[in-house]
């Protein structure tokens, strides 16, 4: 068996290739799109690098599918988380792990592996951990367990512990903190009786269940979060079960994003590629899942768990915190890219991506992103005038 992580903690470098990363394509410019439609986002992309790296998903898949084509290419088209960084591994009532798939697709199991390393290199740069080598080894670690051992589940950190015991309870609480991150519509906006019945009959439908399940109590926009903040979503709290208050629903229904179309990754088929990454990657899929097309446009929904505390690279205590987390997702990662219902499809991943990753170099790869990042950043910190930092 190969062991990557091996060789990066003695120091062997298998492909002495330590590549310059031009930044420029990861600059947002000012004027972007994004930055128009919800002004807060300027200040919470400069807030930081790796906070800056959660906003440029797309550029940052483009520029890897571009540059390092040849490295995406030694690696097997897989099921792909399509956004994996340490801000995306959530806590749930249910489990843990990677979430939020909005750019789930098919593509180069490059894809996954460099972004989250690239995570790994700029939250121990942020948080002063010498030693960033070894959270990319047991990130190794744990995808080489994962590909071998598909059905397999990592011990849980001891941060996700400490998330947990924060989580509190009490059913209609829950419901309330859901509640005030909505936004109330615009009158002109808000949906007409009708309207609201015939989602909540597709929604039914797609969820097989019956239609008094989800008769909307309340909506409005959501707009928290980074990488997500200029997407068009919404929070429904929904009937459940019965009458009574504490079985109502909160249900998230986002827009399904249009991905570039590179080299590295094949065609999505709309929100179909979100549903099967979250079957086929999460630890513990979402609830009430499902898809449907309003007026042409395509959306995708999820239930909320009750209690939910995602990492924030603030919060991590300790180099050893970053490398149980990095391992978690390893696995998760692994088992998921080599999942197939038959296991020959599942013996020739493990083969190809073993065979590939040596090539990938993914230490000396994911630091010069994270070089290209933080110039990137302090790029665009300048030229919308907040100054370099």
């Amino acid at each position: 068996m190969l062991h990557l992580a091996a060789a990066l903690l003695g120091g062997v470098l298998l492909v002495p290739d330590a590549p310059g990363v031009d930044p420029a394509p990861l600059v947002i410019p000012p004027d972007a799109p994004e930055l128009a439609r919800n002004p807060a986002l300027r200040g919470r992309l400069a807030a930081s690098p790796h906070a800056y790296f959660r906003g440029i998903g797309p550029r940052f898949t483009s520029l890897l599918c571009e540059r390092f084509g040849e490295r995406a290419a030694a690696l097997p088209t897989v099921t792909l988380h399509g956004d994996a960084h340490l801000e995306q591994y959530a806590v749930t009532d249910h489990g843990r792990g990677l979430t939020d798939f909005d750019d789930s697709t098919t593509g180069s199991a490059l894809v996954d592996l460099a972004r989250f390393a690239t995570s790994i290199q700029l939250a121990a740069r942020e948080r002063g951990f010498s030693g960033d080598a070894f959270a990319i080894a047991a990130f190794l670690r744990g995808y080489d367990r994962g590909l071998e051992e598909p059905r397999a589940v990592a011990a849980e950190p001891a941060i996700a512990r400490e998330l947990r015991r924060g989580f509190q309870r009490d059913r209609l609480a829950s419901l309330a903190r859901a509640e005030a991150l909505m936004t109330e519509l615009p009158p002109d906006d808000r949906p007409t009786v009708p309207t609201l019945e015939r989602i909540a009959a597709l929604l039914a439908n797609e969820a097989r269940r019956p239609a008094y399940f989800f008769r909307v109590k309340k909506i409005g926009t959501l707009g928290i979060g980074i990488g997500s903040a200029a997407d068009e979503r919404y929070l429904f709290r929904i009937e459940g079960g019965s009458s009574k208050e504490n079985d109502d629903v909160i249900l998230e229904l986002k827009e399904v994003r249009v991905l570039p179309t590179l080299s590295c990754l094949q065609e999505g088929l709309g929100p179909t590629r979100i549903i099967v990454a979250q079957a086929t990657l999460a630890y513990e899929p979402f609830s009430y899942v499902g898809a449907l097309s309003l007026e042409g446009r395509h959306y995708w929904f999820h239930a909320w768990p009750d209690n939910y505390a995602e990492l924030r690279i603030s919060a991590l205590p300790s180099p050893q915190a970053l490398q149980e987390v990095a391992y978690d997702v390893g696995v998760q990662l692994g088992r998921g890219h080599v999942r197939q219902k038959r296991k020959e499809d599942e013996r020739r991943l493990q083969r190809e991506l073993r065979a590939g990753l040596p090539v990938c170099d993914l230490g000396n790869l994911s630091a010069a992103l994270a070089d290209a990042t933080e110039e990137a950043w302090r790029r665009f910190r300048r030229a919308s005038g907040l100054g370099s930092p």
